[in-house]
């Protein structure tokens, strides 16, 4: 990883953006690659590709590259420990995949995953229920339409004693 801090001088003398993954960059970097179009979602693939922690981040509106899995985003991400925000260029990652259906959360320090787990994979609410019990879980049931979240009920909230 390059432990310079890439800048926009750089980037004109470039004539290319040439950060590398990982690589810190300046706030008017991080600014003109939030503002030249409407931002996506920052992945979690984009920020499990690094070890940088990540407290905000985004992807580039349009797509890159493209590879056998699909489009690649330039992703950007920041982090601020009271010592002043730092900013990041991570690289390229596709996108997360749109939701559209029913899905459950489990939330515990036990859980399963940290990811939204696809309703098919229990036979009916009663069985995710009785899987949250057994984790001492938190379990919300969510729906969403092509990405947009168009319910959410808690179905299940262990009592601790």
């Amino acid at each position: 990883m390059n432990d310079t801090i890439y800048t926009m001088e750089q980037w004109r003398k470039d004539r290319t953006f040439k950060a590398e993954p990982g690589q810190q960059i300046t706030a008017e970097i991080y600014e003109q690659m939030f503002n030249c179009m409407p931002p996506r979602d920052i992945s979690k693939e984009a920020i499990q590709n690094t070890d940088i922690p990540v407290h905000a981040g985004f992807m580039m509106g349009e797509p890159h590259d493209h590879d056998k899995r699909g489009a690649l985003y330039l992703a950007f991400a920041s982090n601020n420990y009271g010592k002043g925000t730092k900013y990041y260029y991570l690289g390229l990652a596709h996108a997360d995949p749109v939701l559209h259906g029913t899905y459950y959360y489990f939330d515990c320090l036990d859980a399963i995953s940290d990811d939204l787990r696809p309703a098919r994979e229990y036979k009916n609410d009663r069985a995710a229920i009785q899987a949250a019990a057994d984790l001492e879980a938190t379990l919300t049931k969510y729906t969403f339409d092509n990405g947009r979240k168009t319910g959410e009920t808690v179905l299940y909230a262990p009592r601790y004693y």
